[in-house]
């Protein structure tokens, strides 16, 4: 039973002589201060002053300022009409209708006309021997002065006769039912072979190449809006500034909106397509303001990184308030000229030092 004492003893020894080798391993792996942390490298970009106008989203369609349902003035059979998405130029034909019974009134119309010239120029003449005999006492006065008359009333015949005709080309030249400007076919309202009757609409032309904005607003917000006012327009193209062209100062009782017109140029987007309007709310003032990405939103509050006098990293709450232009009003302890980080301050510590890089193009300064 003697071997059993040393065995245990020998364990004993091993372990003892074991525990400098953790305690070694246990200082190694333990993490290394903040301070002998390698720099992290970030972007930064400072806080402003700035004016700032709070705006109210309203959402707005792109609209054409030449849009119109264009009817004929006359009736007949279409025997020609454009198709839709057809490009015209103003005065160009939208549809032709058949002209047969007013070119034969026309016809009709110029032998009434030459009937009517060649019985005034019998009347002339005679008119001008009844005057030499009425001088010499040869026929009665009553008798000259009859076909004076009737020379005159056959004057104004021939004048009525030549509005007949007039009347008739004009409504002949009303069977070619124009386009009043420059567009495209939207729709198409008739067919060939079809009888339009006065009035029918033949098509919708769109002038694509005059668009503007119309928005609805609510009227609290008429006291900051008036011809000329700029507002932002945001589309899946983009975001730019544009005059507010006319404003309809009459709020609609259900909706207690009243509408807005923008005058737009350069969208390229087609009629129809929906656009934010962002609308001024409120007087402008003067705030601190940061880019977007230098604001980090968690739930026990928000707050920015800021970079302090000895080049390290400082926490700094903040409270956020609108946003414009890609910068977020914030009141807290940030000061404008204040370099903030916008890139890379995810995962920083207060106090963490920084190795400052410039801006590049992937960060959005929207």
């Amino acid at each position: 039973m003697r071997p059993l004492p040393k065995l245990l003893i020998a364990s004993a020894l091993a372990g003892v002589l074991a525990l400098p080798l953790v305690k070694l391993d246990a200082d190694a792996s333990a993490p290394a201060d903040k301070a002998d942390a390698p720099p992290a490298i970030v972007s930064v970009a400072p806080a402003v002053s700035t004016a700032f106008a709070p705006r109210h989203w309203s959402p707005g369609s792109i609209v054409s300022r030449r849009d119109a349902r264009v009817a004929s003035e006359q009736d007949g059979r279409v025997v020609e009409v454009a198709e839709v998405g057809q490009r015209v130029r103003k005065g160009q034909a939208l549809a032709v209708l058949d002209d047969t019974a007013l070119r034969l009134r026309e016809q009709e119309g110029q032998a009434d006309l030459a009937r009517i010239q060649a019985q005034l120029a019998l009347a002339n003449r005679q008119e001008q021997r009844y005057a030499q005999l009425a001088a010499q006492q040869n026929i009665a006065r009553a008798q000259y002065e009859q076909l004076r008359a009737d020379r005159d009333v056959l004057a104004q015949e021939r004048a009525r006769v030549l509005a007949q005709l007039a009347q008739t080309r004009h409504q002949r030249t009303q069977m070619v039912v124009r386009a009043p400007f420059d567009g495209i076919v939207a729709e198409r309202h008739t067919q060939l072979g079809e009888y339009l009757i006065t009035g029918g609409s033949v098509a919708r032309l769109v002038d694509t190449g005059a668009q503007e904005v119309r928005v609805r607003a609510p009227v609290d917000l008429a006291r900051h809006l008036g011809t000329g006012t700029e507002v932002r327009v945001r589309s899946a193209g983009g975001e730019g500034t544009y005059p507010v062209s006319a404003l309809v100062p009459v709020g609609d009782e259900a909706s207690r909106q009243l509408e807005l017109r923008i005058a737009v140029q350069g969208l390229d987007i087609p009629v129809g397509t929906a656009v934010d309007v962002g609308l001024p709310s409120a007087e402008t003032r003067m705030v601190v303001a940061v880019p977007r990405d230098a604001v980090v939103l968690r739930r026990e509050g928000d707050f920015v990184m800021r970079v302090d006098t000895a080049g390290k990293a400082e926490r700094v709450p903040v409270k956020t308030g609108a946003e414009l232009d890609g910068l977020v009003e914030v009141s807290g302890e940030v000061a404008a000229g204040d370099r903030l980080i916008v890139r890379g301050g995810e995962r920083i510590e207060p106090g963490q030092s920084l190795d400052i890089q410039p801006l590049g193009p992937t960060v959005a300064m929207r």
